[in-house]
């Protein structure tokens, strides 16, 4: 029996569990906004997925100057600006600074991320706090996001709700307590 014992020790040595270092997720917000002048999108706001929207009640939507400029109409250029959100970026954060978005309306720095957030972190601002949600899949009528990164914001001092932007293609979401926009094409 003592000839088995150094292959006993051999196949114990084999059969060690693997050692995992877990990796965290380094992502730059600048791959989710897709903020860049003439990039343009539709949106829809009345709440309905499963339907097509009709194309003089689309969104058409640019981005101008800093923010997100909305026109409700089957062209941009003719129409005249329903919705506005602006935008910043520094070195360390990504927010809104002002706001014409259905019921809200808004003037302050409020952040919504740093820009290389991560799950689970959370920043926040007087009056304002927003937590990054990196483990979801979004729909819209356009189609099935599953690259996105979401942030659920609280408090009284901006548009609270559910900001959701997809990786190379932008905001495909805001819903609010009164209020949503639901991407129907990224042009």
């Amino acid at each position: 029996m003592s000839h088995y014992g150094p292959l006993l020790g051999v196949a114990l040595i084999g059969c060690a569990h693997p050692k995992s270092a877990s990796v965290m997720e380094s992502i730059d917000i600048a791959d989710f906004h897709a903020f860049a002048s003439g990039v343009t999108w539709s949106y829809r706001d009345d709440g309905i997925v499963e339907d097509a929207p009709e194309d003089d009640e689309l969104l058409r939507t640019r981005y101008v100057g800093g923010a997100l400029d909305f026109r409700r109409g089957a062209r941009w250029a003719d129409a005249e600006t329903t919705a506005e959100v602006a935008f910043y970026l520094t070195d360390d954060e990504f927010g809104i600074t002002d706001w014409d978005l259905g019921p809200y309306s808004g003037s302050q720095r409020l952040p919504l991320t740093s820009t290389t957030p991560a799950d689970g972190q959370t920043i926040k601002a007087s009056g304002w706090s927003c937590v990054t949600n990196r483990k979801i899949e979004v729909e819209t009528y356009y189609g099935f996001f599953p690259d996105v990164i979401q942030f659920e914001c609280e408090g009284n001092a901006g548009p609270a709700g559910s900001w959701t932007f997809a990786k190379d293609t932008g905001l495909v979401s805001y819903v609010g307590d009164e209020y949503d926009l639901s991407l129907v094409a990224p042009w």
